[in-house]
């Protein structure tokens, strides 16, 4: 009988020979900027922050000065280049007020222009080495979006809270249309509807919002182009002297959508499929770095939201459609003037008689005479004393008549007294303000026919 012989034990595997280290995969260097590119980005940073300056720094407490500073700046540079510069024949001096296209607003929009590209022509020079600006896109891209969103929602509350455009006045009842100035009929047009006031201004708050956070600023841009579109033409067709404000608002929303144009093409235009972007910042942040910025910018946006709501609010209740009016308010119709112990008929064509009196919520008496000029007033009425005072004019030039006044009844309201040169008593009613048809008309679900007056 033979044996098997015995089998060497069996081997101990042997460990896995260690394999060489994988190369960590290198964050892909951003493709280089063409010349072209570089000098119109240099160009336009430049000209956004002397455009905006002092922005965002006037918005901490206690820094008005410099927005003071930086027009007085202006206000002295800006004549100086008309005059010399330019040999412009008038000298500048009418400043910013209610109308941007001013001669000052046009030449200091030059000489941002000249401003800008003498910059960008330095820093092209200084800098030319560099190959792209990632992270100084990404800083302007954030003070772009927030500018302009501030900016469109201060003007959508405006419109919100109904205070950029009054309800019509009383004199605007009975003034003709073809009186009307184009802005004065836009004014009035927007002013009458509060529901319309409410649509366009929540329209803008909305692509002001949109445009406070990196991943709606598309969308808000797109907001705010569909409707500021709107609002630049306006601003043109109906002679609003706002016309390079409004441009510059919509061209800062065209640059927040720019990078995203060929994607919104590809999908909406060529039916391609697109790829996600990366919501980038300019700097690298901490998990606690970036909820500290969350909680810095929650306590600004509630600040300066707030802030924005109780300033219109106040005004609202200053000046609004429902606010409080002053006794005089409303529209009057003459039912007689006498002159110098003369009784004037209501001849067409007077140009000493008076027709209608409106007085706003601004105590300004506008009086139409029969010859159908108007006659503008500031009216202060002393209770105490029984008089009003009518001022034509400002400062040291105005013309003042003290008027004694009285109202026998609810209806009517009596003046007299020395007037322009003569002795005047005149009788006036108040017209019931609901017996214009733009008054009474209101809205209606059914209309079998077109109401078109």
């Amino acid at each position: 009988m033979t044996t098997a012989a015995s089998l060497p034990p069996a081997s101990e595997p042997s460990a896995p020979a260690p394999s060489p280290p994988q190369p960590v995969p290198s964050t892909p260097e951003p493709e280089a900027w063409g010349l072209a590119r570089r000098v119109a980005f240099r160009f336009v940073f430049a000209y956004v922050v002397l455009y905006a300056f002092p922005y965002p720094l006037d918005s901490i407490p206690g820094t008005e000065f410099l927005s003071t500073a930086s027009q007085s700046f202006w206000e002295t540079v800006v004549p100086w280049v008309g005059k010399h510069v330019l040999r412009m024949e008038k000298d500048i001096t009418i400043f910013t007020n209610g109308s941007g296209d001013t001669t000052f607003n046009y030449v200091l929009f030059l000489v941002h222009l000249v401003l800008a590209a003498g910059v960008t022509a330095v820093w092209s020079v200084v800098d030319r080495r560099r190959a792209r600006y990632v992270k100084a896109y990404d800083l302007l891209r954030v003070y772009v979006r927030y500018l302009l969103a501030l900016t469109m929602v201060s003007y959508g509350f405006a419109k919100v809270f109904k205070t950029q455009f009054p309800f019509p006045s009383p004199e605007r009842l009975v003034q003709p249309l073809g009186e009307f100035s184009p802005m004065g009929l836009l004014w009035t047009f927007m002013g009458y509807s509060p529901g319309y006031n409410l649509f366009t201004g929540g329209a803008e708050v909305l692509g002001g919002v949109l445009l406070l956070f990196r991943r709606t600023t598309t969308l808000g841009a797109l907001v705010v182009i569909a409707v500021m579109v709107n609002v630049v033409a306006l601003n043109f067709f109906y002679d609003v002297p706002v016309k390079l404000y409004s441009s510059h608002l919509v061209l800062l929303a065209v640059l927040l959508l720019l990078p995203d144009v060929r994607r919104l093409l590809d999908v909406l235009l060529f039916n391609r499929p697109t790829l996600p972007v990366e919501q980038r910042t300019p700097f690298q942040l901490s998990r606690r770095e970036r909820w500290g910025v969350l909680v810095l910018k929650s306590l600004f946006l509630a600040v300066v939201g707030w802030s924005y709501v109780e300033l219109r609010m106040g005004y609202v209740a200053r000046n609004g459609d429902s606010a409080p009016k002053p006794p005089l308010y409303g529209l009057y119709e003459v039912e007689s003037f006498t002159r110098d112990g003369q009784v004037l008929p209501p001849l067409v064509g007077d140009t000493t008689r008076w027709r209608h009196v409106g007085v706003n919520r601004y105590s300004r008496a506008s009086v139409r005479l029969m010859d159908g000029t108007v006659k503008r007033f500031s009216v202060k009425l002393d209770a105490g004393q029984g008089t009003v005072t009518f001022s034509e004019g400002t400062g040291e030039q105005a013309k003042t008549s003290v008027l004694t006044s009285s109202k026998p009844d609810a209806e009517h309201w009596v003046l007299q007294g020395p007037f322009q040169d003569g002795t005047v008593e005149i009788r006036l009613k108040k017209v019931d303000e609901s017996s214009h048809l733009l008054i009474s008309r209101g809205f209606n679900w059914i209309q079998e026919v077109p109401f078109n007056r």
